[in-house]
């Protein structure tokens, strides 16, 4: 029996860039917040380097 077999693909979804600001604004505050792809985010500046995360919790 071959295990590989078993295992499923998971879902591949298509991304394109999407511009939520202008860089210097949010390296000013440090962070804004935008919808991207039907979904809040917080975008972070933070040591020369740019985060995103989805802003909600989805934890119960």
């Amino acid at each position: 029996m071959n295990l590989d077999d078993s295992v499923e693909e998971p879902e591949k979804k298509e991304c394109s860039p999407v511009c939520v600001g202008k860089e210097d604004n949010i390296k000013k505050s440090g962070r804004m917040t935008a919808v991207v792809h039907d979904r809040e985010v917080v975008i972070f500046y933070h040591k020369g380097e740019y985060h995103a995360m989805d802003i909600r919790c989805y934890r119960f």
